[in-house]
Formats: C-alpha cells, structure tokens, sequence
C-alpha cells in the first residue's frame, strides 16, 4: 500500500467506514494516484523528445488507459510520442489524438507572441479603459490580430490606433464589430 493510501485509509477508518468500504476506497485512490504518476512520466518523456511540440499535447490517463490529443511539429515527433507513452509502466494502452502542425511554433516565439499581446492588451486598456475588456488580442510574429465587440466605431478606431503603435507591433488584423 502506498503511503497516500494508508493515510486515506487510516481517515476512513477514524470516520467510521467499513473494512471494506475502506478497501474500496484504499484502491480507488492507488488508481488517482497511479493515473497522475503515469501522466506524470508521460509528459516528462514528451518534453525530452520535443519540448515545442509537448507544449501543445495533452496528457490523459484513466486506469492506465492513456489518451494523448494535440498537436505535434512532425508524424516523426507523432510517433516517438505515442512510443514513449507506451513504455511508462502501469500503462495499458494509448489512443493518440495527435495531429501534425508544421507551422508549431518553437517555445522562444510563442512566449515571445504571448508577451506580445499581454503588452498590447494593456496599452488597449490604457487608450480604451474597460471598453477594451471585450478585445480578444492574438499575436504572432508581431502580427496582432483584434477580435471581439466594442459599442461604437469611435471606440474601434481608438483600440486599432493603440495596437499599431504598441511597441513590437508590425501589423494589425483588426475583425472587431461595432455591438451596441
């Protein structure tokens, strides 16, 4: 028994559960338990064959049955996934979900695109104050692109403006409407 378990049991026991209702509990805990680890492992092992693509994978285990969904740079990387999966002990099988997605970005840009529009957001807050809360900003490359609903074509050409002058910024895709 591990020892997370035996503290859960010994919390049933106190509360006056059965000896089997703390069997049943007792393993339905090594379950949760041995689940995380799996999960644990797997995306350890992902993150050591390809740190850009794991970012973008998810990792699922129920009883040993994993599932991983997301996107990977290469059927090369696709694969070494699914492999590495299949090796973790406690592991009864894998069902991939992963898809391939060339254009995955390397960790370096994508925190790069992502300070981007943290950065762009706030000089949107700064010019339009809690009327650009309803701005959905996307950056990537130093392209921004501009999604949501604002009250009135003021507004809009005001948060657009604010954008384009935002430091790092090398074009904007502005899609906002006017909702009033």
């Amino acid at each position: 028994m591990k020892f997370g378990s035996l503290l859960l049991a010994g919390a049933v026991l106190i509360s006056g559960c059965s000896s089997s209702q703390v069997e049943e509990t007792t393993k339905s805990a090594d379950a949760v338990l041995g689940d995380a680890a799996i999960v644990a492992q797997i995306t350890t092992r992902l993150i050591a064959i390809d740190g850009d693509s794991a970012l973008h994978v998810a990792v699922g285990s129920h009883d040993g049955a994993v599932t991983l969904s997301g996107r990977a740079k290469s059927a090369a990387v696709a694969q070494r996934f699914l492999a590495a999966a299949k090796d973790v002990s406690g592991v009864k099988s894998v069902a991939s979900r992963v898809v391939v997605d060339s254009r995955l970005a390397p960790v370096t840009e994508q925190v790069k695109d992502a300070a981007l529009a943290t950065g762009v957001t706030g000089a949107l807050i700064g010019q339009a104050g809690v009327n650009a809360l309803g701005v959905k900003v996307h950056a990537r490359g130093g392209a921004v692109t501009l999604d949501g609903t604002v009250k009135t074509e003021a507004l809009k050409s005001t948060i657009s403006d604010a954008a384009k002058h935002a430091p790092g910024v090398k074009s904007v895709v502005d899609n906002l409407t006017i909702k009033s």
